[in-house]
């Protein structure tokens, strides 16, 4: 199948409105791999939409060379919803105003429970089958989900491209921050080359954290099935978060180098072919790409990250920046508190808790009292630091 370019409309919120969301799609449909990726899912989180505009140019021409092996789905713009929200040229774009107003990356729809009930009587020794007969169950469950609203109906389209894919890439930014991702624990080794090729040197390695955000919901329902029947039911699907630097960090040069990262791990991936009608040998191929770029990302446990908090409203003030190293104790900057009686007395020390390396931080310097601000990846875990709870904004 040739390059595609199609749209699926949402639900109208409201007389005279809807929106739509495009998809780039390469490859034959049902080819292997399937790699998915979107950006901009919390819509005020922008470097993604250019890193996948220059992704596509470069899917583009190998697609006409008919390179692409596997099957790719691209989403450049995954929230028409929350690029909606202008106000006085400010998107706020990470919460939705309808529905409770909640973050757009969690709470998303679990299926686990309800595909397992339509498969446990029907999994076998075949483990190639068992994928099969989970993606279809996968599938019939989708096709159940409501989508009586334009959330409910965004959910259930991102899901419907992504679920049956067997890597999904999910494209956010912190305010102020280095590359970095979220990766589930079962996935540091398989997602390390990605990660060393795009320049990552920080990674949090989480298990559950409770949030049911995008990347977890897609690998949710194999995580289900693995506990009941272990090595009977492989992984279908691997995900992770990319965190692409900092709300600013755009410009077209960290876009070519970010995509021209993904696009190297399409090839380390098997999902696109270098030349046409070689046949080049996957293992010198992935043996040359790792070479070429040197192994430097560490994985911090989620649970051991320090979530530095605002002592009191004011602005706030950084002593050390990001990707400095530091110790639990070191006083990293202080906020200034506006309304104290005595200015000689109005600083407040902001002090890690942890060893570790400052990752990212809040990028507005107005703070409000008790809110997080700044991220500092450790290696121990964190007594205040709660497994199932490891996202504060919920």
């Amino acid at each position: 199948m040739a390059y595609q370019i199609y749209s699926h409309t949402l639900p109208s919120a409201t007389p005279g409105t809807q929106r739509a969301i495009k998809v780039h799609h390469f490859g034959e449909r049902g080819a292997r791999p399937k790699v998915y990726l979107q950006a901009g899912l919390h819509a005020d989180e922008w470097p993604g939409f250019l890193v996948l505009n220059e992704l596509l140019k470069k899917l583009k021409q190998v697609d006409e060379e008919g390179l692409i092996k596997g099957e790719i789905v691209v989403v450049p713009v995954a929230n028409p919803i929350g690029l909606s929200q202008n106000f006085h040229c400010y998107i706020p774009g990470r919460f939705a105003f309808s529905e409770g107003g909640g973050n757009f990356n969690r709470n998303w729809p679990q299926l686990g429970e309800s595909v397992e009930k339509r498969v446990r009587s029907t999994i076998s020794q075949d483990q190639e089958e068992n994928i099969r007969l989970v993606r279809a169950a996968i599938k019939d469950e989708l096709i159940q989900l409501g989508e009586q609203t334009e959330l409910q109906g965004l959910k259930k389209t991102l899901l419907a491209l992504s679920m049956d894919a067997d890597e999904v890439l999910d494209l956010h930014c912190s305010g102020e921050a280095c590359m970095h991702a979220y990766v589930a624990q079962e996935f540091e080794e398989h997602f390390r080359p990605l990660l060393n090729l795009i320049g990552a040197k920080v990674a949090l390695s989480e298990l559950e954290t409770g949030a049911h955000s995008f990347d977890e919901t897609n690998v949710s329902v194999w995580r289900h099935l693995k506990a009941h029947f272990a090595h009977l039911v492989p992984w279908g699907a691997r995900s992770l978060t990319l965190e692409l630097r900092g709300e600013n960090d755009i410009s077209k040069a960290y876009a070519e180098q970010d995509a021209q990262a993904l696009y190297d791990y399409f090839v380390l991936r098997d999902v696109v072919e270098t030349e046409t009608g070689e046949n080049k040998d996957t293992v010198l191929l992935n043996d040359t790409l790792e070479k070429d770029h040197k192994d430097s990302v560490v994985y911090y446990p989620l649970d051991a990250m320090d979530l530095v908090k605002a002592p009191c409203a004011g602005i706030v003030c950084y002593e050390k920046n990001i990707g400095d190293n530091v110790e639990a104790g070191e006083v990293i900057g202080d906020v200034v508190s506006l309304t104290d009686d005595d200015v000689d007395q109005s600083s407040y020390p902001l002090v890690a808790r942890t060893n570790g390396v400052l990752f990212a931080r809040l990028q507005r310097r107005l703070v409000i009292r008790g809110e997080s601000i700044a991220k500092i990846a450790g290696k121990e875990h964190l007594a205040y630091r709660e497994v199932g709870h490891l996202f504060e904004d919920k």
